[in-house]
């Protein structure tokens, strides 16, 4: 088989050089009078804990159709009417989508997002060349 490592306070150590560093310490300790099981005591809290919930049920993950971002379906919206992979994306994303092309309406199954989504006004058109600012209601 191959090495064992074991994880102690952010330092990442074969088993050779911990049974090393456990003697060491054993020496350094019993020099100072402190007892073995105060050793194990000491050692142990040096240790970190992770608890993983195996009762708990997993979240479902879906994938933003904009910025591919995973995130739980919760936090994710479905904006129109499409389907599988395309079906979540999050507000700020669409959002950002709809100010970027000027309207609220996907590309892909033609039908208006959910209300909330706004859309800047359209581009003002020159005589047929369209110029690149846009009328502020002030």
């Amino acid at each position: 088989m191959g090495d064992h490592f074991v994880l102690l306070v952010d330092r990442l150590l074969t088993e050779s050089s911990l049974e090393t560093g456990i003697s060491t310490n054993r020496l350094q300790h019993a020099s100072s009078s402190v007892s073995e099981s105060e050793y194990m005591t000491n050692s142990v809290s040096s240790f970190h804990r992770m608890d993983i919930n195996v009762g708990s049920s997993p979240k479902k993950l879906g994938e933003c159709r904009i910025c591919h971002d995973e995130d739980e379906e919760s936090n994710m919206e479905v904006p129109c009417f499409c389907r599988g992979s395309l079906k979540y994306a999050h507000r700020k994303c669409v959002q950002r989508w709809c100010n970027e092309k000027g309207d609220t309406v996907c590309e892909i199954c033609h039908q208006l997002f959910k209300p909330g989504y706004t859309a800047p006004p359209p581009l003002f058109h020159y005589g047929g060349i369209p110029m690149n600012f846009r009328f502020l209601n002030l």
